[in-house]
């Protein structure tokens, strides 16, 4: 376990430092100030080629996520110059088969903040050998606006449920811990 924790660490640490905000505030027109404030807890990095800060943050467990399990339910992934922010919600079942999820409703309360409606990619995850069967995940991928992106990141994680909708019907999803897609929208909103 320790094999597997050590490099995980260093690698955690080698990412934040090895972001040149200074460099990546001169060609994205980013505050230098703003990027080490919002991309130290997240992952950022610079496009040299484009001029451009690509940045992605998530529910992710990263504990629980070390045996190769999928730990995330939303995700926000930002490209400056975009005035939209990229988002993937994830469905992952292991005791029951594929789900074929279509689209996604993303709820506060019981206030529809948004739609989640483009690609859906499936693939097979990690096998857990107590239930003797792989994971299932199906992710949904689309644009929202830094609006509704807003709203949901500033909401009480336990407030926030998405709503799967497939060949069953529907199924409720609520987020399951703390997150820290509130920097993507700083982000997005200080370019």
């Amino acid at each position: 376990m320790k094999k597997l924790i050590l490099p995980l660490v260093v690698a955690t640490l080698t990412g934040c430092a090895v972001n040149d905000y200074a460099q990546m505030s001169q060609g994205s027109g980013i505050n230098e100030l703003e990027l080490s404030t919002n991309c130290e807890p997240i992952s950022c990095s610079y496009d040299k080629i484009k001029g451009r800060v690509e940045a992605t943050a998530s529910d992710m467990n990263v504990f629980l996520s070390i045996n190769g399990s999928e730990t995330r339910t939303i995700q926000y992934r930002w490209v400056s110059g975009s005035n939209t922010i990229y988002i993937d919600v994830f469905s992952t079942n292991l005791y029951s088969s594929w789900s074929f999820v279509e689209s996604a409703e993303i709820y506060i309360g019981s206030e529809l903040v948004t739609k989640v409606s483009g690609r859906v990619d499936r693939q097979v995850g990690y096998y857990n050998d107590v239930a003797r069967e792989h994971e299932k995940v199906e992710r949904i991928s689309d644009v929202i606006s830094i609006e509704d992106a807003e709203k949901i990141a500033n909401a009480n994680y336990e407030s926030v449920t998405i709503r799967f909708y497939g060949k069953n019907g529907y199924q409720d999803v609520e987020l399951p811990r703390e997150h820290k897609l509130i920097n993507i929208v700083k982000l997005a909103k200080s370019a």
